[in-house]
């Protein structure tokens, strides 16, 4: 399993694969890290959620997916 979440700090390292699971926080996925440490992760910045339509369409021309993007300006307009 891998995170592919461009933002994220240990995105493109590997993890083993322990459970996917649903939590308080929502979907998320438990790994072990290499060093051997349990780690959780919501399930959208790994490889194992579903491609964004918008970005397969996309052809890896764009890292983000159009639910994010929504979401983003949702944000930005709360903070005006």
């Amino acid at each position: 399993m891998g995170l592919v979440h461009p933002f994220h700090p240990r995105s493109g390292e590997a993890f083993e694969f322990l459970e996917r699971m649903n939590s308080w926080r929502g979907d998320v996925v438990l790994a072990l890290d290499e060093q051997g440490r349990r780690c959780s992760f919501p399930v959208e910045w790994t490889d194992m959620a579903p491609v964004d339509a918008f970005v397969e369409e996309a052809g890896g021309t764009c890292p983000f997916r159009t639910g994010d993007l929504v979401r983003l300006v949702d944000l930005v307009t709360g903070l005006r």
